[in-house]
């Protein structure tokens, strides 16, 4: 029988993993000890020890070495992995031990990552020039699950789509401007004036139901007395959107104003001249209720916040 995860992290010691990392390179006990720096026979029994931790043999041994097997090798991967996560948290221990550099996950909704995200990142990497950021778009209620099970440290998005929003600390920043977009080539591009009906009947790319820019766009087809578009397209990416907004100049879109303004400088969209005359619910700084925050966060947080005080706007609290 497989043993349980508590088990096995309380038999699986840091030199079994540099072992098997060992046998995988050398294909040999007698090379793995002597990577190592140990006799065949220690090689040996940690090797006995490694395979009675998780139940089940690990490598095939041959007259031409040592190989492993299926199990072997998934087991191989992930301890590789391990060593690459160790790799880091020396990383950043050392970056904080500096009092600078370490690491951040920061998760971010589309319209947040132009006026926001960008920016703080950008006054973060000036102050901590040796910190590790990795970033993640995605609509608010995958980010919210991405920082509950701890990927994210951070995210900009809107906590209210989640069924547990008192599990979240949250610092509202902004209520989005949202804008009407085609591809440049479309023949809506170049007019000066446009309907809600003559769009009605294009092929809409929206996001998924219950998303607070599709509520949205619900709302403003409702407010005009307007049947909202049969056999959207569902897509939550960025690039998607963009990608087929160009490829197909009969598809119109919904996005954030500054990112819709971000595309049309590039030359590869178009905003329409129809004022879309909701917003969306704010979006702000989210983080896990009473968690505490590391170095990278809070000084994250403070970019964001003295981005706040440079547009104006009033934190409640």
């Amino acid at each position: 029988m497989l043993p349980s995860i508590h088990s096995i992290m309380r038999r699986l010691r840091g030199h079994h993993l540099a072992l098997l990392i060992a046998l995988d390179e050398t294909g040999s006990v007698r090379k793995a000890a002597t990577q190592m720096a140990l006799s065949q026979p220690a090689i040996t029994k940690a090797l006995r020890e490694i395979e009675t931790t998780f139940g089940t043999e690990l490598f095939v041994r041959s007259s031409r070495g040592i190989a492993a097997n299926e199990v072997g090798r998934s087991v191989i991967r992930h301890a590789r992995l391990i060593r690459s996560e160790l790799g880091d948290l020396r990383e950043e221990i050392a970056g904080i031990l500096r009092g600078s550099g370490g690491t951040l996950a920061v998760g971010a909704v589309m319209g947040a990552i132009p006026t926001w995200m960008t920016p703080a990142l950008r006054m973060l990497r000036d102050r901590q020039p040796d910190i590790s950021v990795e970033v993640s778009e995605d609509t608010s209620a995958r980010l919210l699950g991405m920082l509950d099970q701890r990927a994210l440290d951070v995210v900009l998005g809107r906590p209210n789509v989640s069924m547990h929003t008192e599990a979240y600390d949250f610092v509202p920043l902004a209520a989005e401007r949202l804008e009407f977009v085609v591809g440049a080539n479309s023949p809506l591009a170049s007019r000066k004036r446009v309907q809600l009906r003559e769009l009605a009947d294009l092929q809409w790319i929206v996001f998924s139901a219950q998303m607070p820019m599709r509520l949205v766009l619900e709302q403003v087809f409702d407010d005009a007395g307007i049947d909202f578009p049969a056999h959207a397209l569902e897509t939550s990416s960025t690039f998607a959107t963009v990608s087929l907004l160009r490829s197909d100049d009969q598809m119109v879109a919904m996005m954030p104003s500054m990112v819709a303004s971000y595309f049309e400088t590039s030359g590869l969209l178009k905003v329409l001249p129809l004022q879309v005359n909701r917003t969306s619910v704010p979006f702000g700084i989210v983080t896990r209720k009473g968690a505490p925050h590391s170095q990278p966060v809070e000084a994250f947080i403070e970019c964001c916040v003295s981005l706040m005080h440079d547009q104006g706007v009033e934190i409640d609290g």
